[in-house]
């Protein structure tokens, strides 16, 4: 019975351990806190802003494309023909990026 009273004197609250290793933390000053903000929201802006345009680019290209259907003309307008070189060019891109990252990663691996 003795042991047992040793085990949980030795035993350190939880909410003390807790708070003690919170006053060993060196924690930001509210100016670098306000600039790291800052980046955040910046960058957010502009992913925001870049994602619009990607957007707005596929959006054309559908629009564009599904017309080239749906006309009874077989001539294509030059928003189709710009249409279909963009997205031809966006798949070629996508594939050559899957290639490029799969053989950056096969040499990583034997390195």
């Amino acid at each position: 019975m003795a042991n047992k009273d040793k085990n949980a004197q030795k035993k350190p609250n939880f909410f003390v351990a807790t708070f003690s290793e919170l006053k060993q933390v060196s924690w930001p000053t509210f100016g670098d806190t306000m600039k790291r903000l800052g980046a955040v929201l910046v960058i957010t802006v502009l992913l925001l802003i870049v994602l619009i345009g990607i957007d707005a680019l596929l959006g054309f290209i559908h629009e564009n494309l599904f017309s080239i259907v749906n006309d009874t003309n077989q001539l294509l307008n030059a928003s189709q023909i710009a249409s279909l070189i963009i997205g031809s060019a966006l798949i070629v891109l996508a594939i050559v990026g899957v290639v490029v990252y799969k053989v950056v990663k096969s040499r990583s691996k034997k390195d």
